[in-house]
C-alpha cells in the first residue's frame, strides 16, 4: 500500500519550505504532497483584496479536501505533517478523521494549550498592532529574524525572508482567539514536537499540546528539541529531526496495521 505524507506550510510560508525534509520523506518510501494554500492570493507582495476574505477555518477545509483526494488517489488516508499553523490544521484533520498518522511539528496551540510570552508578541508584533481583520498582513523583517529565523545562520534570512508571504488579518485572528479541538476524537497515533528556543510556538505551549493528545484514545507522543528554534524545517539539526520522524512514522504504522 502507498504511503503517503500530507505537508502542510505554515502561516506566511508555502509548500516549498519543506524543501530541505522532503527528500528524507521520500527516500523512506513516502509519496510527499506539500502544496501552498491559496498561491494565487497569498504572495510575498501586494496581495488582492480578496486575501481578506479567508480564515482559517478555509485553510482547513483545503487541506481537509486534499487529504480526501490522496486517500481517493491512494486507496488510504495520508499521514499529515504541519509546520506552525500547519500544525495546528493537521490538529483539525486529524480530530475529522482524515489522516492515518498525525505530526504536529512546532504547532500552533489550539486554545487550550495556547501561551503567549513577550518574544511571541515581539515576533509578531506588527500584526499585534494592525489587529485589522479587514487586511493582509506579512510578519516583519525584524520579528521573522527574531522569533522565527534565530538558530539559522544569519547570512540566509534575507533570502528566507524575501519568500515570506502575506495572510490575511482574519487569519491571524482566528489563530489568537483560539481554536478548540477536541482530543477525544482524535484516535490516531499523533506525535508533537516542540523546540527548545523556539521564540514563535513556545516550546512551554507545545509541551501542553502534547500533554493534551497523551489524553486521546490512542496516546500521542511527544519529543522536544532543545537546540532547535522555530525553524526547525531547515536549520542545524533538521536532518536527525526528520529521520526520528521518519523512524516514528514507520514504528506507529506497523503498531496501528491489524
Amino acid at each position: 500500500m502507498t504511503k503517503s505524507l500530507l505537508m502542510i506550510h505554515g502561516i506566511g510560508c508555502g509548500g516549498e519550505v519543506w524543501d530541505r525534509m522532503r527528500p528524507g520523506f521520500e527516500a523512506a518510501g513516502w509519496l510527499c504532497e506539500a502544496p501552498t494554500l491559496f498561491p494565487d492570493r497569498r504572495v510575498p507582495e501586494n496581495p488582492p483584496e480578496s486575501l481578506a476574505e479567508l480564515g482559517l477555518d478555509d485553510y482547513v477545509s483545503a487541506m481537509a479536501d486534499k487529504a480526501r483526494a490522496m486517500a481517493e488517489e491512494t486507496g488510504a488516508p495520508p499521514a499529515v505533517i504541519g509546520h506552525s499553523m500547519g500544525g495546528l490544521i493537521a490538529q483539525c484533520l486529524a480530530e475529522e478523521g482524515l489522516v492515518s498518522q498525525a505530526v504536529f511539528l512546532t504547532p500552533a496551540q489550539p486554545k487550550d494549550c495556547a501561551v503567549v510570552t513577550l518574544p511571541v508578541a515581539y515576533t509578531f508584533l506588527n500584526i499585534l498592532i494592525g489587529r485589522d481583520r479587514t487586511k493582509g498582513y506579512k510578519i516583519w523583517q525584524s520579528g521573522f529574524r527574531y522569533g522565527v529565523l534565530n538558530k539559522v545562520a544569519r547570512r540566509r534570512h534575507a533570502e528566507i525572508y524575501a519568500s515570506a508571504l502575506y495572510d490575511s488579518g482574519k487569519v491571524y485572528g482566528d489563530i489568537s482567539d483560539g481554536i478548540e479541538i477536541d482530543e477525544s476524537l482524535i484516535k490516531i497515533p499523533t506525535l508533537t514536537i516542540a523546540a527548545g528556543a523556539d521564540r514563535a510556538t513556545p516550546a512551554k505551549g507545545v509541551r501542553k499540546v502534547g500533554e493534551k493528545y497523551a489524553k486521546s484514545p490512542v496516546a500521542g507522543d511527544f519529543l522536544e528539541y532543545k537546540d532547535n528554534a522555530h525553524w526547525i524545517v531547515d536549520e542545524p539539526g533538521t536532518d536527525k529531526v526528520v529521520a526520528d520522524i521518519v523512524a516514528w512514522l514507520e514504528r506507529a504504522r506497523l503498531e496501528e496495521t491489524p
